[in-house]
């Protein structure tokens, strides 16, 4: 079954992982964006009928796209099933676009050497980056001077569930997430930060963490630093056990300070209100067009510094896994 090109004008993917964040929020942001989606491998029946209801081909495995003309696939599975179609997209040639963490530990020096190798283009979904309060704050700080300072907090009342078709609870089993809260909320913290920063923190250090009662593998709450050029640093928290669901920022500016919340930034004597929530839900759909936007737009410069940005992420993360084992 080779699948040719005739009939289609956009670039074509598989999706790799049909779970709810592939359902509700890549598959309508490709194709609103003209993307020909044309499959879906999933290891469980539920989600391949799914898919199947949605228009894609299905398939169990990643040799079920062998004889597919394809442009790129879109990794959407929980991060221990990511490091093999990442290796099946290397062999063959196709660029990768993967929902973060983008490796658990213990799969990171892996991915290095895969990727050092290939000549791919690789992009991680920090689409945080694009959620319209962080566009706002960046471009704020730009306009100010930079940030100096930064406090973080993120918090929730739950770890998110998965769907109910698969294994709800993957985010709190070790071998399948990789870690708990600051695997989760923590990467994308760390990427704000180094974004909102403009550069590359150059230590992480833990300061405090709580795990679970009944599952002492997995951290619940931890708070932890990021240093980064010129005494300036990152104060962040996270937790999943808070009383309410939100997200605090402070910024510090050069003679200013910005404090971004759900639904508002308040910047000296001006305020921002803002439409949807940062912690309206866990799919922030409306996000995803601008991230594949960028995603399209980028693809044939094989630029690295996204797949860098995304190891620098994991390595940090991997510190303060090593600090609290010490």
């Amino acid at each position: 079954m080779t699948d040719g090109k005739t009939e289609s004008v956009g670039p074509r993917c598989a999706i790799i992982g049909f779970g709810n964040i592939a359902e509700l929020g890549h598959l309508p942001a490709l194709r609103e964006l003209g993307v020909d989606v044309v499959a879906a491998v999933d290891i469980c029946e539920e989600r391949r009928k799914k898919a199947g209801a949605a228009g894609l081909q299905t398939f169990e495995s990643l040799s079920g796209l062998d004889n597919f003309d394809l442009d790129f696939i879109d990794i959407c599975t929980p991060p221990s099933y990511r490091y093999q179609p990442i290796e099946y997209a290397a062999g063959r040639g196709l660029d990768v676009v993967c929902e973060k963490p983008v490796a658990t530990s213990s799969g990171l020096a892996g991915l290095k050497d895969l990727m050092q190798d290939s000549s791919i283009f690789f992009y991680p979904i920090h689409n945080w980056k694009h959620a319209p309060q962080y566009v706002k704050a960046k471009e704020i700080v730009e306009e100010n001077g930079g940030v100096e300072n930064l406090t973080m907090n993120t918090l929730r009342t739950h770890y998110g569930t998965g769907t109910p078709d698969w294994n709800p609870n993957w985010r709190v089993d070790r071998s399948i997430s990789g870690g708990g809260i600051i695997m989760d909320h923590g990467y994308h913290n760390i990427y704000l930060a180094m974004h909102l920063f403009g550069a590359d923190f150059t230590n992480a250090v833990l300061e405090d963490v709580t795990y679970f009662k009944s599952n002492p593998e997995i951290e619940k709450r931890a708070c932890f630093r990021l240093e980064f050029p010129g005494e300036r640093r990152a104060t962040i928290t996270l937790d999943w056990g808070a009383a309410r669901r939100e997200i605090k920022n402070t910024i510090y500016e050069c003679n200013h300070k910005l404090e971004l919340s759900d639904k508002r930034i308040v910047n000296s004597d001006h305020t921002y209100e803002f439409d949807e929530s940062l912690s309206g839900d866990s799919v922030h759909g409306a996000w995803f067009k601008n991230v594949f936007a960028d995603f399209l737009r980028l693809r044939a410069s094989k630029d690295k510094r996204h797949f860098i940005e995304a190891i620098r992420v994991l390595e940090g993360i991997n510190s303060l896994y090593e600090q609290s084992r010490s």
